[in-house]
């Protein structure tokens, strides 16, 4: 791209690095692309993130944040899906997007999340929504992997259609959306065909993430690392220690890091056996002294960032497919993918029964992702998502109405109020079901 735009980014954190996967994307990218473009950054900023801009990209041509504080939706049908309700209806964060496009000649606008599609004004210039995860597409997984049952069947259908509902509805207003993976980009075109969809993979810094130049003794075999605020890595978590680990077949000694942990996955230690350290300054240390990487997920989809970060050490993997979605790696040459505890188990002992084994998977992992996921390239095809938007954005989307439905029981007692959600979101489902079906069948 020739010419320098003037962008402004929307954010549902401060882009900050070592704290989630998304953040640290938004800052590599950020970092990036202010090389070339003036951005604008608008961040909706947790209580513990206030005061931290020194840690922010450098290069930004302004910054603008919106503390976070308690609210209520109003939301009388429960149509919102749960992360939206934690916090996306802000009205202070839809307001402070809106005074942003009435102040400044933005070429274009990019909403990071899918959730952000409940603030996103009427686009009235290209307008990009990054879709980070799909949460209907992880309702089946995530109901398998709680066990099953009739009421969980019904809970999970119920937070599918509200999903579904959801961000189709959000991806439909944007001019662009960005996925993670084929495999995501491919589950939005399935209910929108015709909806501009591009993909843009996680990455990792293969400079900074890079093999130690002498091999550190290990003193952990088996790790695993991951936010625990997110509920597909607790599940992961105890998949490991309660199914996986047991099956190995030998005593191993496990170690869990990342942020946020929960009672569940800090109940999981066990001494001499599973450490549950929390949160690190820097996980290199931890990743250079494991003998496995282990990233069980269950449920959940996008892309696994410490996946990446573990590959780009030179570490061996054991994964699950959707562990391993988006990155197009082959089974056994550049990591290990399984289903199930007793697969995942055989695999893991292998690696620890075989060093050279060991050595071999992490050194083709370490080429693969050097090659494929650095994020320098994964930046100069952002650009070329922007070309393609700026020629391409066609007219705005309809802006987002209360149906008659809502208007009409909104004062209602709950029961009803909920049973009409869910009579509305099955209808709902049900158009969008036809009409991918539709589309599908087409000539």
């Amino acid at each position: 791209m020739g010419r320098r735009l003037r962008l402004l980014w929307v954010t549902p954190n401060l882009p900050r690095l070592g704290i989630a996967a998304a953040r640290e994307r938004w800052w590599a990218l950020l970092a990036r692309l202010t090389i070339h473009h003036d951005i604008t950054l608008l961040a909706f900023v947790d209580p513990e993130d206030i005061g931290a801009e020194a840690a922010l990209p450098p290069g930004l041509a302004a910054i603008h944040q919106v503390p976070k504080a308690p609210w209520e939706p109003d939301d009388p049908l429960a149509l919102l899906p749960r992360t939206v309700r934690w916090g996306f209806v802000h009205p202070a964060l839809r307001a402070a997007v809106e005074a942003r496009l009435a102040a400044e000649p933005f070429d274009v606008v990019q909403y990071e999340y899918v959730e952000m599609g409940q603030i996103m004004p009427t686009p009235t210039r290209p307008t990009i929504l990054t879709v980070v995860q799909l949460g209907f597409a992880a309702a089946r997984d995530e109901w398998r992997a709680g066990g099953g049952g009739a009421r969980r069947a019904a809970i999970a259908l119920y937070r599918y259609l509200r999903d579904l509902d959801f961000e189709l509805a959000a991806a439909a207003r944007a001019h662009h959306v960005i996925t993670m993976s084929a495999k995501e980009a491919a589950r939005l075109r399935r209910f929108l065909p015709d909806l501009p969809v591009s993909v843009s993979p996680m990455g990792v810094d293969t400079r900074h993430f890079r093999p130690p130049a002498r091999q550190e003794s290990a003193d952990a075999d088996v790790l695993f690392v991951g936010n625990f605020i997110h509920p597909p890595n607790r599940d992961a978590a105890r998949f490991l220690v309660e199914d996986i680990v047991p099956r190995i077949g030998r005593p191993v000694r496990v170690r869990i890091v990342g942020r946020n942990v929960t009672p569940d996955v800090a109940a999981l230690a066990r001494a001499g056996a599973v450490e549950v350290t929390g949160a690190v300054a820097d996980v290199r240390p931890c990743l250079a002294r494991a003998r496995v990487v282990a990233a069980p997920v269950r449920f959940g989809t996008g892309m696994r960032g410490k996946v990446l970060e573990a590959l780009a050490m030179g570490r061996p993997v054991v994964t699950t497919p959707l562990g391993a979605e988006g990155l197009g790696a082959s089974p056994g040459t550049h990591l290990f993918v399984a289903d199930g505890a007793d697969a995942l188990a055989a695999m893991t002992r292998r690696l620890l029964d075989d060093a050279a084994l060991a050595v071999r998977i992490g050194g083709a992992g370490r080429a693969f992702v050097e090659e494929r996921f650095d994020w320098d390239a994964i930046a100069a095809a952002h650009e070329e998502i922007y070309e393609r938007v700026l020629m391409s954005a066609g007219a705005p989307a309809a802006a987002n109405g209360r149906p008659a439905l809502e208007r009409a029981v909104a004062r209602r007692g709950r029961p009803i109020r909920l049973a009409a959600g869910a009579a509305l979101l099955a209808l709902r489902g049900a158009r969008w079901h036809l009409s991918g079906s539709s589309a599908a069948v087409a000539p």
